[in-house]
């Protein structure tokens, strides 16, 4: 039985991640359709006749729009490609951060992964061949924040409180469990919500004496009012890895040329919302899960 023509283009539409949009687009004869199928079926450029793929998670917090993540990554996408002289890249979104591990982890593994789940691309770098690449220069810090007005003044305050943290997955709950454990205090009730956001509404509530949160959260929560008593140690940051299966000259150049983005490509860095780059090394990912136990 023949598939309708309007059910083909969703199916379409759905693979490339445009199928919100498909409404109010245009018939299948429309010109925006027909450029979305020329765009589906024409075979990809470069060595091999294969595209490259780039892996993305932005973490627990991130954005859950397949569409927009795909947008946003493609001027990164298209700046690598360029520089290596290589082949297309197809920017692979994922917000689900199992989905984005068993993907890195797959059979096909991704020529380039870019995320903000640190302690998940120390995984891949350590057990899986991933290279690391370039690291946002600033480390990453998660802070223990508490209401202006709560007794606690530092972590040794807080024995019996009950602490708020994100997903178990995310690098914020994983340095802040492994800071908690350093100073001794693994007694402390731990519950996990599912965003950052969220926690600073528990913690506001009442619902919970502590929070765990990333640098952006605590930033807005002291211009509120609120407190930070206490940072987990610095760790690596959001990090681009390239796949164990890219030569180590190409690594190199790839590395060279996001580190030369620190002053001749602010568009790049925008899109990514990066301010500057550092060399990652592997390291850096060992130091970590070393911090967290993982």
């Amino acid at each position: 039985m023949k598939t309708p023509s309007s059910q083909l283009r969703r199916q379409l539409l759905s693979i490339l991640g445009l199928g919100a949009l498909a409404g109010g687009m245009g018939g299948p004869g429309s010109a925006w359709a027909q450029a979305a199928t020329a765009a589906a079926v024409k075979k990809p450029a470069g060595v091999g006749g294969a595209n490259w793929r780039l892996l993305v998670n932005e973490a627990v917090g991130g954005d859950t729009n397949s569409f927009l993540l795909t947008n946003r990554y493609r001027p990164a996408a298209d700046f690598i490609s360029a520089q290596l002289k290589g082949r297309p890249i197809v920017v692979e979104p994922m917000v689900d951060i199992k989905r984005f591990m068993a993907v890195a982890q797959g059979a096909s593994k991704p020529e380039f992964v870019f995320g903000k789940s640190v302690n998940q691309l120390a995984k891949l770098v350590r057990d899986n061949g991933y290279q690391p690449v370039v690291r946002r220069a600033d480390p990453y810090k998660a802070a223990f924040i508490v209401a202006k007005d709560s007794p606690i003044k530092t972590l040794a305050d807080a024995a019996d409180a009950k602490v708020i943290m994100p997903d178990e997955s995310a690098a914020t709950s994983a340095v802040a469990l492994a800071e908690l454990r350093r100073q001794k205090l693994g007694q402390i009730r731990v519950t996990h919500v599912r965003f950052q956001e969220e926690v600073a509404q528990f913690v506001k509530s009442g619902m919970g004496q502590i929070g765990v949160v990333n640098p952006t959260i605590a930033k807005k929560w002291t211009e509120e009012g609120g407190r930070v008593v206490a940072e987990t140690q610095p760790v690596v940051n959001w990090s681009v890895l390239a796949g164990p299966s890219l030569a180590a000259d190409m690594v190199q150049q790839l590395r060279d040329a996001l580190l030369a983005t620190n002053s001749e490509s602010a568009a790049v860095m925008a899109s990514m919302g990066v301010k500057a780059w550092a060399k990652a090394e592997r390291k850096d990912y060992l130091d970590l899960l070393d911090y967290t136990r993982e």
